[in-house]
């Protein structure tokens, strides 16, 4: 009985929609300049705390195109991509937002992916904002920083 009930669950599992990107095509795209800070002033700080800067990021708007997911029920994630230009180590970065509408508050590192929305699709075109920080290390900075997160959705069978 339990490994019966152990391959319904597996096929289960495997007949999600698992980790598709959503098209977000219709978001505003701009470049955003955006002026960085440093965290800490004090002398004899550590290494890490003495480099340690953040740049926020005020009401940056994606589009997302749930078109195909209309009666379903999702997750979708935050993708933090592996490689951003601009940064010569992921141990340099840690993003954090907080949303202006019904999404999850979170945090990623780059390389991770994390849960923003829990529920049924009802619309065509999910629309949502972001106040977002960018915590940086400077000694991992090159020129021309650049951040492009993307937005991925698992969907339950």
């Amino acid at each position: 009985m339990r490994r019966a009930a152990f391959v319904a669950m597996l096929f289960a599992a495997l007949a999600c929609e698992a980790g598709v990107r959503l098209d977000d095509s219709a978001s505003p795209r701009s470049r955003v300049d955006v002026q960085s800070r440093w965290l800490h002033s004090e002398e004899g700080l550590t290494p890490e705390r003495m480099n340690a800067m953040v740049a926020d990021i005020t009401n940056l708007e994606f589009r997302l195109d749930t078109s195909r997911y209309v009666g379903k029920r999702a997750r979708i994630y935050l993708v933090v991509p592996a490689f951003i230009q601009g940064l010569r180590s992921p141990d340099g970065l840690r993003v954090e937002w907080r949303p202006r509408g019904t999404f999850l508050a979170g945090s990623a590192l780059p390389g991770q992916r994390t849960l923003v929305y829990d529920g049924p699709i009802q619309r065509a075109s999910l629309h949502e904002a972001f106040d977002v920080s960018l915590y940086l290390d400077a000694r991992y900075l090159d020129r021309g920083l650049r951040f492009d997160p993307t937005f991925e959705i698992d969907v339950a069978p």
